[in-house]
């Protein structure tokens, strides 16, 4: 199946992967998780089942032979035998970072960008969002340049929207967001009045708007609205901390954390563990997001987000980067860790 050999036994099955780091498309993942993708083997579907399979033996190819890896379970699978072209395997216990290496071994990382565009957030926040956004997302097809509004979408957008989907023109990644920034705003209206709806999450529980029409004539730079569950009949409304310009980057750096290839998270740990971070991140200085919630601090460092929700006594922290080389780093802290992709 694709690069894995897979071997059925009378008492076994066998998988041997292939070495290298393929991240959501085969071979060894982290240190529990092996995908297998490739043409549709039917004959195969009942050997990955979850409940009733014969043992999985896990091999990896290297060039003096086979390692073996352990045993696993499945996971996930095609649901019809026709159709059975991809499997997910758990390993039944995690391997040793040693043998993580041998088989998935980290590429030397690419470019990674700066952090210079930090110097801009509390002077100029769009053009801290513009350095961000053309630093951290590749450059992809963009929209044709001639796109014309349709008829609903609302004249003399802020300069903040204005500039963002711009920007979007340039890197269409930020309209692909999980909890998008609307392409075209829509007008409602909720308790505190008539409002403009920018963003939306995925699930439709909570919004994000502006007011509309602007309250105070010629308003540069709006307050911003999340509205809890919009479509009850008396949906509750919570003022941002930050106006539109400085949300739309807090917005922006939350999203591509949520979309980052390589991410990491901490168990809650005492807070005073955090101390030999400081010396490689730099704080943004934006006010915590979503504070009802998790109140997340960002900080960077290059070709690196993270967020750090925290009280006086513990810590969570939050790690996503263009690179796992990026990542790998941070094991020197010895860390326990809910997911690490370095």
């Amino acid at each position: 199946m694709g690069p894995a050999l897979i071997g059925a036994g009378a008492d076994a099955t066998v998988v041997i992967v292939e070495p290298g780091d393929n991240p959501g498309i085969n071979g060894v993942q982290d240190s529990t998780a092996v995908l297998l993708r490739g043409d549709a083997v039917p004959a195969l579907h009942s050997r990955f089942d979850f409940w009733d399979a014969l043992p999985i033996h896990l091999f990896a190819r290297l060039d003096r032979g086979c390692l073996p890896l352990g045993t696993a379970r499945c996971r996930g699978r095609s649901s019809a035998p026709a159709d059975f072209d991809h499997a997910s395997l758990e390993l039944d216990q995690p391997l040793a970072r040693e043998m993580l290496d041998a088989v998935r071994p980290v590429p030397a990382p690419g470019p990674v960008p700066g952090v210079d565009w930090v110097d801009h957030v509390e002077t100029d926040p769009i053009r801290a969002l513009e350095s961000f956004v053309l630093g951290w997302f590749p450059a992809e097809e963009a929209e044709p340049a001639g796109e014309e509004r349709t008829e609903s979408e609302p004249d003399d957008l802020p300069e903040a929207l204005v500039a963002f989907h711009r920007l979007a023109r340039l890197r269409p990644a930020i309209h692909q967001f999980r909890n998008p920034v609307l392409k075209q705003p829509r007008r409602t209206s909720g308790p505190l009045g008539g409002r403009l709806v920018f963003a939306v999450e995925s699930e439709r529980t909570r919004d994000w708007s502006i007011p509309w029409p602007p309250q105070e004539l010629g308003e540069a730079d709006p307050r911003v609205w999340l509205t809890e569950d919009p479509f009850l009949a008396d949906p509750e409304t919570i003022l941002e901390e930050e106006p539109l310009s400085r949300f739309l980057l807090q917005y922006t750096l939350n999203e591509a954390m949520n979309a980052a290839l390589y991410q990491a998270r901490t168990y809650c740990m005492p807070t005073q563990r955090l101390d030999p971070l400081w010396s490689t991140l730099r704080p943004v200085p934006l006010s915590p997001f979503l504070p009802t919630y998790e109140a997340d601090k960002f900080y960077v460092a290059p070709g690196l987000l993270t967020t750090v929700s925290s009280d006086e006594n513990e810590a969570v922290v939050t790690f996503a980067a263009l690179h796992r080389a990026t990542l790998t780093p941070l094991l020197e802290h010895g860390f326990r860790w809910f997911r690490f992709d370095g």
